[in-house]
């Protein structure tokens, strides 16, 4: 009998991590489910401690050289015998009913995707410190809501230069129908190695794909300096001016007052200013003076962002540096009463006379 669920997991170096992934799943409250664990020539343990789970249900895939986390997933894609396709990174790992929600919400909505909020982990701890929800520039206003491929995209904007990070619902681990990919030839692209969920969500969105999202989270999302979410701007940036603009090119086929086709254009004119801002920001680092000078020459609305962002380092500065004089008075005017009060009490320890004996008072 196949598997309901078929659960892959690309890992790259992944040895302080798998076991918990790798635990959080089969230790599922739904347990009719495989995995598939696809790693990228790690040259650490991850193959190791994955091999020491003695569980049917997890097949190990090596790939013989790198090959990229796209490359990983299509593999577990071509691979899996389940209904659906679940998704979750090797740094990561589900809460014990994840999979259990999820396809009671999907065969209730007749979905062809589906996902739940994530929990944010910062590395090295285990509690969440926020939701993607909580963090992103999408309102959801229900518990459960349909995402089409306008909805996706506006959440991919780019906020303003001094907002916080918004989190896109691209970052979301959807379980997908494998049929729905089949039937529309979707896979991974493996020729980018930054946002290759975005452009498999928004592609089954195009093809006319039902996504449903649940606002409570069951997936633990951890944020690691060296890992795949982790990019130089500039780098991010520029990759994401291209996949925008690759599926604008896709769109121009669509009637012209296309509201996806609208929102990518808006998209992208953000990605490319931001863009230049950041070239900008790299040639300053660089102490390139004249560089930056001709850049800024050539794009001056970066100037506009240059001047939010200043602003906003002067005032976190300033901010810092009253906190820090704050507490120094703080600290003197309690090292004051401190002196004080030890001065005052070695003056009353010195002026106290004892006690008259008891028989001076009749008291014996």
């Amino acid at each position: 009998m196949n598997p309901e669920v078929s659960v892959i997991i690309p890992t790259y170096n992944s040895e302080e991590f798998i076991e918990q992934a790798l635990v959080s799943v089969l230790n599922q409250s739904y347990c009719h489910l495989e995995v598939i664990l696809v790693d990228d020539a790690s040259t650490d343990l991850s193959v190791k401690i994955a091999r020491s789970f003695q569980d049917s249900r997890l097949k190990i895939i090596e790939n013989n050289r790198n090959r990229g986390v796209s490359h990983s997933r299509n593999c577990g894609i071509r691979e899996a015998k389940g209904k659906w396709i679940a998704l979750l990174d090797s740094d990561d790992w589900y809460a014990p009913q994840r999979i259990e929600k999820l396809l009671t919400l999907a065969e209730a909505r007749n979905a062809d995707l589906v996902a739940d909020d994530l929990f944010l982990v910062n590395d090295g701890e285990q509690q969440c410190w926020s939701t993607l929800l909580s963090e992103s520039s999408y309102r959801q206003s229900s518990p459960i809501s349909m995402i089409d491929a306008v909805k996706f995209a506006m959440s991919d904007r780019l906020l303003a230069i001094n907002a916080p990070r918004n989190w896109s619902l691209g970052y979301i681990k959807p379980l997908i129908r494998r049929d729905f990919l089949l039937k529309n030839g979707i896979l991974y692209d493996e020729t980018v190695n930054v946002g290759e969920d975005f452009i498999l969500y928004l592609e089954c969105l195009r093809h006319q794909a039902k996504f449903y999202l649940l606002a409570q989270p069951y997936y633990h999302y951890r944020t690691r300096v060296s890992s795949l979410s982790t990019r130089k701007p500039t780098e991010y940036l520029f990759q994401s001016c291209e996949i925008t603009a690759s599926f604008i090119n896709r769109e121009m086929g669509s009637p012209a007052e296309s509201p996806l086709l609208q929102v990518l254009s808006q998209n992208l004119m953000i990605f490319q200013k931001r863009l230049e801002y950041h070239r900008l920001i790299e040639k300053i680092k660089q102490k390139k003076l004249i560089a930056a000078i001709k850049h800024l020459l050539n794009h001056p609305y970066i100037l506009a962002d240059l001047r939010t962002k200043s602003m906003m380092i002067l005032k976190n500065r300033l901010r810092t540096i009253i906190r820090i004089q704050s507490t120094a008075k703080k600290v003197s005017a309690h090292c004051e009463i401190s002196t004080y009060r030890s001065s005052d009490h070695t003056e009353e320890k010195n002026s106290c006379k004892p006690l008259p004996d008891k028989h001076h008072f009749g008291l014996s």
